[in-house]
Formats: C-alpha cells, structure tokens, sequence
C-alpha cells in the first residue's frame, strides 16, 4: 500500500456519520465556513451523500457558518465523472450495438460458443442475447475486464475458445459504438480508473466508511495516490481488525467469511422468527412502538415483500414513509397498462385484453359510446367463461353474436393494434398515451398523478431515444418488438419520491451502516436477501468470478458479515438495540431460509441458535395478524326469494352448507373467472354428455353394439362440440382435455357396447322434467322439482332404470354419492340432524344429495316405475369406467329422500340459512369469507336466540 494511502480505523462506539462530520471538521475554524473545496469525498450510495450534507449543515449552522461540499462523489462517479457522462453509450445505445454485432459476425465463425445453432435468429433471439451480453461485460467491467482479456486469463483457459468467441462479437459491438461516435461505459471506465479525471483544486481523497467499492476502484486510488494527493480510507471499525481488510476498506473473505469462525454480538432474543411477511410487518410495528420511550428507532427493509406491507401499514397508521432508492415504475398502475399492451401487440392475447377492459382510460380510448360498462364486462366474462378465447382474433372465430357490447370493443381494439403498428416508435408511445391520458387534467404536485406523468414522461423518451437509434443502427424492429424493447429499458427506471416532511426512512441493507439511530430494526434477514444467493450468469459461474477477482458469493458474504457486525456493536449494552426479523414463508407460499448471517455465533451456543430460528411449531408465538383481518362483518339481510322451483343440484347445495346456498341462490354471488385457461369440471363433463346425447339421437347407432363403431360416433360428436364451442384453433389445455375426453369415450364405448349386449336400451336422454312444458310436474312442497335426466334405459325385460354420467376424476358407487354412513367418527352438529335417517341395516345415514331418488319419484309419477338408478363413471383412470348400480336401492329410500326434500324446501322458504358449514366441499366463497364464515358473518338475530320484529 502506497504511503499516500491512510487507513483510518474509527472504532465501533460512534456512529459513522458522527465519526465522519468529526473527520471532517478537523481543524476547522468554525467562525468561517467548513469549506472542503480541496477534498473530494467518496460514499457508498445516495442516501449516505444526503446524511452527509445534512449533518455537515447542522454542524456548521450552530455557528452561524456554512458547508462547502462541491465534490461529494459515488464510486460510479468516481469511475465515469459527471463531466464525461457524454462519452459513453446510452442502455439504449448498447443494446442497439449488441444486436447489430450479433447481426454481423456469421454465427458458423461462433462454434464454441454456439455449437448447434439457435433455429430463430431474429429480433427476440438477438434482443434477449444483447442483454445476456450487456449483463457480462457489466459483471466483467467491476474488474475492468474486457471479454478479450478474460479470455487470456489462465483462470478461463478451460473455455478459453468460448471467450475468443465472445471476444469477436465484442470486436464487432466497439466497432458499431466507434461508428456512432460513443465508447462502451465500461472500457470508459477502465481508463478513467487508471488515469482518474478529478476536479480542478482537489488534494486530498476520503474515502468514507464504503465497504462495497468495485475492483476497479483500486486502480483509481492508486492512481490518486501516484499524483501526490493523500487518499486516506475510513473504515468503521477498531484497530485491531486493521488485518482483516484490503488496502481500500473492503472486509477479506478469509476473515469475514463463512469459514473464517466470526462471532457476531448478538443474542438469540435479539432474532424473530416470523411465518411471513404480513407477520414480520405486524410484529415490526409492534417492536417499533415498543422502543418509542427508548429513542430514535429506524427501520431496515431486505425483504420487497415485507417492505410494500410495511408500506401499507404505515399509511394506515399516518406516518410519512420515504424510499432513498425510489420508487419501481412497476408499482405505477400505468404499467401494468402498458404491460398489457405489450402482450395484445405481440400475441393478441385475451387475458390483455380482458384486463384492459377493466380499465376506465382504455374503455373510454377504444370504445367511448359504450352505454353500459356493467354489461360489457358481463359479456366478457360470460363469453371467456363459456369460450376460453385465446387471442382477439381466435375470438372473432366464435359466436359473438350474443354479445352486442362486447364485439365492437374486440374489433376497435384491433383497429387500435394495427394503427399502433404502423406508427414508428415514438409515435405509437405518443399516441397511446394521449389516447388513454389526454382527456384526463393533471396536478403534478398532487401524488399518483406525479408518478403516473413522470412514468409517461419517462416512457415517450425511452421510445423516442430507441427510434433514433435503431435507424442510426441500422436495426428495424417490428412495432411489437420495439414496444417490447421499450417497456424493457423503462422497467430499469425508478420513479423520483419528493422527500418532504418524513417520519420513517425504509433504508435498504446497504443504506443501513450509515444509520445513526440507537434503535434498529432489520426486516426480511434471509438467506434469498442477505446476503442473497448469487445467481451465476451462464458465462460466469462463482468459481470464475473469484479466480478473476471479481465481486462472488465469498466477498458478499464478507461484507455483509461486516456490515451486521458494525450494526450490533454500535449497539451494545446501553448504547440502543437491535432487532433482527427473518421469515419462514414468501407471501407465495415458497419456504424461506434463515440468513447465515444468523449462524455466526460460538460454537457452544450453536444448537440453541439453531433451534431458534427453526422452531417446533408449538414453540412458535401466536401470530399476532392473520394475512388479512375483517374489516368488517358481512350483514346479509337474511331474506328468502320466492321458491317456485328446486333442483337436485341447489337441494345439493343447500344440504352442503345453507349460508353458501344463500349466497349463491339467493343472492346470485359467485366468482369470475376472468384468467380461466381450461375446462372446469362441469364443462368437461357436458362434453361427455353431449356426446352420449349425440349417440342416442343418432338412428343408424340406435341398435349397434360395435365398440369401435359406438367409439367413432362418441368422438365425433365431442370434436364436433369443441370447435362449435371453443372454435378450430381452442387453447393449448383444452386440447389436452379434449385429448382426456376421447380417451375416456372410447372406453366408455365398450362399457356401453356390453350393456346393450346385456339387454339395456337407452329410451331417453337428456330428458328434461319440471320445464315450462311439463304438463304434469312433480312438486316438493310445492315447489317443481326442475332438472334433467342423463339417460332413462329399459331392459329386455322391460325394467326401467336411471343412469347417471360422471366425469369426476375418481369413481364412486351412487349409495357413496348420496348418503354418507355415519359412524362413532362422524362428527354430526344439532344442525345436521333433520338430514339423517335410518338404512335397511340399522345404521344411520346422512343425506348427501337427494337427485337420483327425486328423478326416480318423479318419473313414478308419470307412469314409469324405475326399478334402479345407477352412475355410468368415466373416471381418469379408464380402467375404472363401469357402470355402478345403487345396490339396496328402494321405495323406502325414495320415501326418506323426498321427505329430506320437504323439509329444505319449508327450510329455504323460511330464510333458514344459519349456521354455515366450516368448511365447503368445491372452496366456494371460502375467499371472501377467510375459510371462516361464523366469525366473518353477522349470524341471523334468531340464531342468538333475540327477537325478530
């Protein structure tokens, strides 16, 4: 190390920035202003320069004096000065480079490193290629290594003719920038590290408390040092650690690594363990009221997740939050928009669609004389639901003359693509954001309508930039391609956040060495954030980076080591407290490890650790906030409709659980499934249903008992039904299940071929009973019993017997399907009881569902006696498709199931929807209702035993 070079150890007790105001008021004369015109100082990141000025403000404000700080500096500034930005290509620019080398050098002169071809060599090949390039010589720049240098590296030599390779396309890619009168912003910053271009007057370097500076830097320092300037490098730590970092402040691996047997001081009560992110934000909450009599308390976020909730929750609570990093283009929602977009222009995809139709801006951009929003968006949901459109041109290729709304608002949105296509880039940017913007006035001070101008803003110049350069590139994306190449730059952008008046800072991990407050918070301490696991780039795997001497897992878990240790030593004993929150689970259910930070201890408190942060789930505390709290209770009015007619399938519901029949039947609530990609259960089992259907009304199938013949009319009638519903080309999954559903036909054809062989002869299908047309309808109190009977076969006998279709994916006999056995086991409530009775055999059963028997009355009563009913299942496994009589099945049963009937009709024309099931057997409305009706529902006054007037 040069002796130009100081090294300046400031000890744990201080904080840095007190320790660095004191370094820098040395020998200041505080009746003038502190100027340090002459010292160029260096900070690791944004928020540390703001602490800085500011401390350096109050300091010399208490003197009635002020802080000259010209030259407080980045290490990218550093590197790449302010002054010189101009020299270097734009992200823009680069990727344009890229693209245009990669369009130059014949890939057969690359077979090293492109042994057997891509098959597609256009816009999206080279796009994704330039980035995976651009991210290299990013990774290989923090050491000023070029890929023409790594490739003489001894440590690369065992791909050494890869690297030669993407040394040409590296040739080729300086030539384009040559060309365009730009250089590569890495190769600038090599140069200016070996001959550093400083401001005029600077002597002295002060590097404070950066123990994250890149490789490159060294070089820089030491050509500071070579000029005669004193470099001196502050580092937040004692003396006596001196041998435990390099020349420029960085902690050595050797010493701060995970082999190296650091213990850091911090005790295990100090640690909270939490399930997931709503839980540590709560618990984060609680901790930070908890401190408020003790001092200042700041707050570490490593977690985004944790972080949007804090977000949230501090909102709530009217505490002013700020974010140094700012804030991400993707939590705007013009985003979002934009992202849909990108997906309509590229693939015409629905689901974009179906999103933006959402959206008040594009419905009054493409379709402004809509008349109703509601029925649109009925008709949208309704027609994905029933047609599972894929693209808005597969759309046009169904039936969509039932939806007057929704069809010109497919055929204006693809008026609006094609004139977007024909635009350049800017333009398109430009046309889009009048369309869906223009109308709308604007308050740039006022929050959502900053961001959402800044990000508009941001984006038309991004999509101006990129037209200009693709034509001086030579390049000539496709409109879709641009779009996408724009949406790509701009997601790099952060939005600017207006400081103001602020109570909490949400300070990132590196952010936090700079942290003065006594008190400490540290949010989302796991191993996929701190230190986080390094994701190797294909090129450039860990082992590499290290033998290069380039940032690897090694140096990051040295820093980090580091830098907790700094946060808890600067807080031992009475000198204020941290607390360190890590989770168990990600918000998307993904298990989330302890740091290893965490593990640094003596070895003898090792298992107690160990068991801390992985504790027994009895040893867990009670969480404190469940994922979502009821912000109220649902109150329903509890009224009842007029009941004309009852089906097996609502009587179904209604023995399930009779508040979700109420909620459903009553009140016609139910989900949308607006992101739905395949068949539900019900739609895969009409197919099979049509199909048989198509078989019975078939005459020249009538008297046939071939398997492969019954098989061949089975599957032509579902094809047939499939592209009538879901058109030629349906999606992807559905051709699956299509696939699923000939599979399972054609089995069911030899089932159905041995049962004419044994005597039975369908005579009915599809039969409807209870319709507007029944002269004679079979009545349960009443009330018509209204449905339709799969099939009605007679035997050669002339028996009559019921037959039921089902698809489900296991098959279980009727008598299962019906009526549950109660056991010793069962759990039976008071409420259960009037759906009980007693079997042949002296147990008891409990109605499940009541179809098979009400059909079997009410075809009694037309003079048909049914002897039996049976299920006909098709199950997924074909080897199980049989058809399973009701064994024991009898008038008694009849008579049992009827009287069940009776008594839900009175129960439903009474309003008796309490109490719920806990649980419901399909998930319905389990979401709005927290998988907890009785405490997320106001029960009915009568069920708390209190008057109704």
């Amino acid at each position: 190390m040069s002796d130009a070079i100081q090294r300046l150890f400031w000890g744990w007790e201080a904080p840095v920035l007190d320790q660095a105001v004191a370094l820098l008021c040395r020998d200041w004369d505080s009746a003038r202003a502190l100027d340090l015109s002459n010292t160029l100082l260096l900070v690791p990141n944004g928020e540390a320069g703001r602490r800085l000025r500011e401390a350096l403000a109050v300091v010399t404000n208490e003197t009635g004096t002020a802080a000259i700080v010209p030259h407080l500096w980045l290490p990218e500034q550093a590197l790449l000065p302010q002054t010189r930005r101009f020299e270097a290509a734009t992200a823009v620019q680069s990727q344009m480079a890229w693209q245009r080398a990669l369009e130059r050098v014949p890939l057969d002169s690359l077979t090293a490193l492109f042994p057997h071809p891509p098959e597609a060599t256009g816009w999206g090949w080279q796009a994704e290629t330039a980035r995976m390039l651009t991210e290299l010589k990013m990774l290989l720049g923090t050491g000023g290594l070029t890929f023409a240098d790594t490739a003489d590296h001894p440590a690369a030599q065992r791909e050494a003719a890869r690297w030669q390779d993407l040394a040409k396309i590296e040739r080729a890619y300086f030539a384009e920038l040559a060309q365009a009168k730009v250089a590569d912003a890495q190769v600038l910053k090599r140069g200016y590290a070996r001959d550093p271009a400083l401001p005029e007057g600077v002597q002295r370097i002060v590097v404070l408390a950066s123990p994250d500076l890149p490789p490159l830097l060294d070089d820089w320092i030491a050509g500071c040092a070579k000029r005669g300037l004193q470099v001196v490098i502050a580092i937040q730590a004692p003396q006596s650690l001196a041998h435990t970092f390099d020349a420029c402040g960085r902690p050595l691996p050797e010493c701060w690594g995970e082999d190296a047997g650091s213990s850091l001081s911090f005790q295990n009560q100090q640690i909270h363990v939490a399930r997931d992110p709503a839980t540590q934000a709560a618990l984060t909450l609680n901790l930070m009221r908890e401190l408020v009599p003790t001092g200042r308390t700041a707050l570490g976020v490593c977690d985004a997740e944790v972080g949007s909730l804090l977000l949230e929750k501090l909102t709530l609570e009217e505490a002013r939050s700020f974010e140094p990093g700012g804030i991400p283009v993707q939590r705007e929602g013009l985003w979002h928009v934009l992202d849909c977009f990108r997906l309509l222009l590229g693939s015409g995809a629905w689901r974009a669609f179906a999103a933006l139709l959402r959206i008040e801006e594009f419905r009054d951009a493409v379709i402004p004389d809509s008349k109703s929003t509601a029925a649109l968006l009925r008709e949208a949901d309704d027609f994905a639901s029933e047609h599972l459109p894929v693209t808005l041109a597969h759309a046009l290729e169904l039936p969509l003359v039932d939806s007057p709304a929704l069809r010109p608002a497919v055929e204006r949105t693809l008026e609006l693509l094609d004139s977007l296509r024909r635009l350049t880039p800017a333009q398109a940017a430009r046309t889009l954001i009048l369309k869906l913007l223009g109308a709308q006035e604007f308050n740039p001070e006022a929050p959502g309508d900053r961001e959402r101008t800044e990000l508009a803003t941001e984006w038309l110049r991004v999509s101006e930039e990129l037209e200009v350069e693709a034509q001086r590139f030579g390049l000539q994306p496709q409109a879709e391609d641009a779009f996408a190449l724009s949406l790509d730059c701009l997601a790099q952008s952060r939005l600017s956040e207006p400081r103001g008046d602020i109570d909490l800072v949400l300070q990132g991990w590196l952010e936090l060495l700079w942290e003065k407050a006594p008190n400490l918070i540290v949010t989302g301490l796991n191993e996929e954030h701190v230190p986080g696991i390094f994701i190797s780039h294909p090129f450039l795997p860990d082992s590499l980076r290290k033998a290069l001497g380039l940032p690897c897992q090694n140096t990051r878990f040295a820093r980090d080591a580091f830098i907790l240790a700094a946060l808890a030593n600067q807080r031992l004993d009475e000198r204020g407290r941290l607390s360190l929150l890590c989770g168990q689970w990600s918000e998307g259910g993904d298990a989330l490890r302890p740091s290893r930070l965490l593990f640094l201890c003596d070895d003898v408190e090792l298992p107690q650790r160990v068991a801390h942060l992985f504790p027994k789930e009895e040893d867990q505390p009670a969480t404190t906030e469940p994922p979502r709290t009821l912000a109220w209770k649902l109150q329903p009015d509890w009224n009842a409709k007029t009941l004309e007619t009852i089906s097996p399938s609502r009587l179904r519901e209604y023995l399930n659980c009779p508040f979700r029949y109420y909620l459903s039947c009553t009140k016609n609530m139910g989900a949308i499934e607006t992101g739905k990609r395949e068949l539900d259960a019900a739609e895969f089992g009409n197919l099979i249903h049509h199909a048989f259907h198509r078989l019975h009304l078939e005459a020249s199938m009538r008297d046939c008992t071939h398997p492969a013949q019954i098989a061949a009319c089975l599957e032509a009638a579902a094809r047939e039904q499939v592209r009538h519903i879901y058109g030629h080309r349906p999606a992807p999954l559905i051709t699956l299940q299509l696939e699923s559903i000939l599979q399972r036909l054609r089995k069911a054809a030899d089932v159905e071929a041995r049962n004419r062989q044994e005597g039975w002869w369908c005579v009915d299908a599809e039969l409807k009973v209870g319709d507007e047309n029944d002269v004679m309808p079979f009545l349960i109190a009443e009330a018509r019993l209204r449905g339709r009977i799969d099939r009605v076969e007679r035997h050669v006998d002339g028996t009559l017997r019921i037959v039921d279709f089902k698809s489900s994916d296991k098959p279980r006999p009727p008598q299962e399907g019906h009526v549950k056995v109660i056991t010793s086991r069962t759990k039976l409530t008071e409420a259960d009881e009037w759906k009980c009775f007693d079997l042949p055999d002296g147990k008891r059963g409990l109605w499940l569902d009541l179809q098979l028997p009400l059909y079997a009355a009410a075809l009694q009563q037309r003079g048909q006696a049914i002897s039996s009913v049976a299920y006909f299942t098709l199950p997924k496994s074909i080897q199980d498709t049989a058809i399973l009589p009701w064994e024991g099945f009898d008038a008694a049963l009849i008579d049992s199931a009827l009287g069940c009937a009776a008594e839900a009709v009175q129960r439903i024309r009474s309003g008796q929807f309490w109490p719920p099931a806990q649980r419901s057997p399909n998930g319905d409305f389990d979401e709005i209702l927290l998988n907890d009706p009785l405490h997320s529902v106001q029960p009915p006054l009568a069920s708390l035993g209190l008057p109704v007037y």
